[in-house]
């Protein structure tokens, strides 16, 4: 096998490429569980998994290109003339599948199927989320950890090496030669770090028009959103708020167990949002964000004070999600066209794989730039 090198003064440093093979791995993995992600989270046992339930993720073989002489002497798909379509094989439409259902005589391609558990797949997927326009000055309540250079090893990975720590070593030895125990490497560490001190309104309608489809949609928009912010802001206070006519504060238990009954006010649950903001969380302090999920169904005579309660409370925050969850292709509601016309961030719910979007929406990339704008 071929050593790649580089070289340090008079001396080569040495390395095999597998961990090039491993890096493309890893790559194919990532790609894979972003595309699985989204089916995932319409598994309702997940929800009470607690991220130790295990996912099959189908995984294609990655195999080395090779050019190879073809001893048939036969033309081949993409040589010569034929009626095959661009991007087809015999039997094999572009997307790799057999075209029908029909039995076929192809050997399919290599696939493995890769076990990991949620709580794995979310760590890959959720490092590319991030709570938008996080103001890092506001530190409260505690400082969080980066990781950062804190000192000089005598073993790493290759890729970690030092130039001038390895020189000097090499240097004090006194010899010509580059030995491997001259070779230094970047030892990294916790340091301490500034967090923006933050606080997250979960705020969702348990009112009785809240059937078993939209209630398990908004509990695992709020189940992955939970899992996203424990794992990337361990100092994050989460406020879970239930409401129909009225809305109360509830524990993370009683939110994600509540059942559904009564009429929707949904002025009810933002007039609480903000009066616990105003008492327990200073906007110098905190970056605030506030998440509503409902199906919609808002007391028509609510609606003017709903939007007016609503837009106070996306003034307040750093952010405001609002979630409308549809079964049918009916209009979206008028709290929800309202809110849509004043610049809240809003999201249309009408299948399980929408619920992945919505986190996409709210706290992918775009998001943070959208409320940076904003």
């Amino acid at each position: 096998m071929r050593n790649f090198g580089f070289t340090v003064g008079r001396a080569r440093l040495h390395f095999s490429p597998i961990w090039l093979d491993e890096r493309r791995h890893q790559e194919k993995v990532k790609e894979a569980l972003r595309r699985n992600l989204a089916e995932m989270v319409a598994h309702e046992e997940i929800l009470v998994s607690q991220g130790t339930k295990v996912v099959q993720i189908p995984l294609a073989v990655w195999r080395e290109h090779r050019i190879r002489y073809d001893r048939r002497q036969g033309e081949a798909v993409g040589m010569g003339t034929g009626d095959k379509g661009q991007g087809e094989a015999d039997g094999v439409a572009a997307g790799g599948a057999e075209a029908g259902k029909q039995g076929g005589n192809l050997p399919g391609r290599d696939v493995e199927e890769a076990l990991f558990t949620i709580d794995e797949a979310a760590a890959v997927v959720f490092a590319d989320f991030a709570l938008p326009d996080l103001d890092p000055m506001k530190s409260a309540p505690g400082q969080g950890q980066s990781w950062e250079v804190v000192d000089v090893a005598r073993a790493g990975l290759k890729h970690q090496w030092m130039r001038k720590p390895t020189l000097l070593a090499h240097l004090r030895r006194g010899q010509v030669a580059l030995r491997p125990e001259d070779v230094r490497y970047r030892y990294f560490g916790p340091e301490p770090g500034p967090q923006g001190g933050a606080v997250v309104l979960a705020m969702m309608d348990t009112s009785g028009s809240m059937g078993h489809f939209e209630k398990f949609l908004a509990k695992s928009f709020f189940f992955w959103t939970v899992e996203f912010l424990r794992r990337n802001y361990p100092a994050v206070e989460i406020v879970f708020l239930a409401h129909d006519v009225r809305a109360r504060e509830v524990d993370e238990e009683g939110f994600f167990r509540r059942g559904t009954s009564g009429g929707t006010v949904s002025s009810s649950v933002y007039r609480l949002g903000l009066d616990i903001l105003e008492q327990r969380y200073p906007a110098d302090q905190y970056n605030a964000y506030a998440f509503h999920f409902t199906d919609g169904g808002n007391l028509t005579s609510d609606n003017p004070l709903a939007l007016e309660l609503g837009q106070a409370l996306k003034a307040r925050t750093r952010f405001f999600g609002y979630g409308e969850i549809h079964d049918t292709e009916r209009t979206p509601s008028p709290l929800y066209q309202g809110f849509e016309g004043a610049g809240v961030h809003t999201v249309l719910l009408r299948g399980s794989d929408d619920v992945f979007r919505a986190l996409q929406q709210f706290f992918g990339k775009g998001a943070e730039s959208d409320a940076n704008r904003g």
